[in-house]
């Protein structure tokens, strides 16, 4: 007897023990790790849980660059481009603001953009309006890029692309011999003989233009357009040919193979040139993985003066996706490799637009928007290029809902792409916001 006495006696000593060790470590907060796991009242008790500040919306300190203060805010304005200036008389986009001055006044013959984005600039929609209102404001004419061969060119209304069935595309998606891709995303070799004919629905037929061949790294080789003989040599990994300069808005290429081919621009001597470059699926990241030296070397080959890069939409896999601190450092390190790729030349970065999915009965923008709308803005401010809302130029919250439902009907149902009279607004809204900031060179700062 005495013995269970003093068992039972030894039990509730130490159980007593543990609930005022227990009791005083919770109530002061103390946290000692060897006693953190068998405290007798840590299922009782309900701990504050610990806010975790996520990479999208973590502010950056206020810089200073070039003696303008900037400061990282959240940008909301619709139809504006911003690069952050506390002062918002300061021009943003000035080098390419610069340059529209000088073609304008006749100092300069030629502004090229390259407009990189995914399915929402598929068949051409938001650049064909862009390159329109801009080669109508500063001259030129002319479609720009356009790919060797494509699954989707019957629904292009600016170009029509005809080709053999021969082409291989290598791409962001499957390129298994890691062939070096365009900017467009692709690269296209021949499987004996290929020939690709387009026309250029936006030149009349008897304006000249200039039909440049884009490729890669090649010895001696030759190619047929419209049946004249064509040496090409490519010692850099990307090359520019005028083969064609006639009053015709048609050319057409015969290739053999063995000769990495990007595309085809088509292009007026002189004025604005929108290359269209879209990418279905794709989120941007990709450009990271880019050699630096190609990109160096189609800046120097086949010059741009300004980069839009348009993603977002395709990061949300389902409803409920409101975590995207995964895509935050790829898509900065893309976003960088472009602006060190083209020095000279400004990157303007666009938010995604608004994206809807369906919640209980009703339609509603995603829930994760707010968070990837402020990790855009904090990739553009720490990159040091323009952003512009493509979100609140739409109307905001709510807005891909109200666009499916307007009459006439600006968006798709699947509530994520705007259509033909959606994306003409867009491309009128990108535009004015740039011309925006063009008329600041006219005005005298206070």
């Amino acid at each position: 007897m005495n013995y269970h006495k003093r068992v039972l006696w030894f039990v509730l000593i130490i159980t007593f023990s543990l609930f005022i060790l227990s009791f005083i470590t919770e109530a002061l907060g103390i946290e000692w790790k060897p006693f953190k796991n068998i405290s007798i009242l840590s299922d009782i008790v309900r701990h504050k849980e610990k806010k975790i500040d996520t990479i999208a919306v973590a502010e950056p300190e206020v810089t200073t660059k070039d003696s303008l203060h900037k400061k990282f805010i959240a940008f909301d304005l619709p139809n504006r481009v911003t690069a952050y200036y506390v002062d918002s008389s300061n021009i943003v986009l000035k080098n390419f603001m610069n340059k529209l001055a000088e073609l304008k006044q006749g100092k300069r013959k030629k502004i090229r953009i390259a407009f990189l984005g995914d399915s929402m600039i598929e068949d051409d929609f938001i650049t064909a309006t862009l390159r329109r209102l801009m080669q109508q404001e500063f001259g030129g004419y002319g479609v720009g890029y356009l790919p060797m061969s494509s699954e989707l060119a019957g629904a292009r209304t600016t170009a029509n692309i005809f080709s053999s069935g021969n082409w291989q595309e290598a791409n962001f998606r499957n390129n298994p011999d890691k062939q070096t891709l365009f900017i467009s995303g692709r690269s296209f070799t021949a499987s004996g003989n290929a020939w690709t004919e387009v026309q250029d629905k936006t030149a009349m037929p008897n304006q000249p233009l200039n039909k440049y061949l884009l490729y890669g790294k090649t010895g001696n080789a030759s190619i047929n357009c419209n049946n004249v003989t064509i040496n090409l040599s490519g010692k850099q990994g990307f090359n520019s040919i005028v083969i064609d300069s006639s009053a015709n808005n048609r050319v057409k290429v015969e290739i053999g193979a063995g000769v990495p081919v990007f595309g085809i621009s088509l292009e007026a001597a002189n004025g604005i040139t929108v290359d269209n470059f879209s990418f279905r699926g794709n989120s941007g990241q990709e450009f990271a993985k880019m050699d630096s030296t190609f990109l160096a070397t189609i800046a120097s080959n086949h010059a741009y003066d300004l980069v839009i890069m348009q993603y977002g939409v395709n990061l949300f896999d389902k409803p409920s996706d409101e975590k995207f601190d995964w895509y935050y450092l790829p898509m900065k390190k893309s976003v960088n490799r472009i602006k060190s790729a083209f020095a000279d030349a400004d990157v303007l970065l666009l938010s995604c637009a608004d994206r809807s999915f369906r919640y209980g009965t009703d339609y509603k923008t995603a829930i994760g928007m707010p968070v990837i709308l402020a990790m855009q803005q904090r990739i553009a401010y720490e990159n040091g290029i323009a952003f512009y809302n493509m979100f609140t130029s739409m109307g905001g919250d709510g807005s891909m809902v109200k666009w499916v439902n307007d009459k006439p009907a600006l968006a798709y149902k699947d509530y994520m792409h705007p259509n033909d009279k959606g994306s003409e607004l867009i491309g009128k809204s990108l535009f004015d916001a740039l011309m925006f900031e063009y008329q600041k060179l006219s005005k005298p700062k206070k």
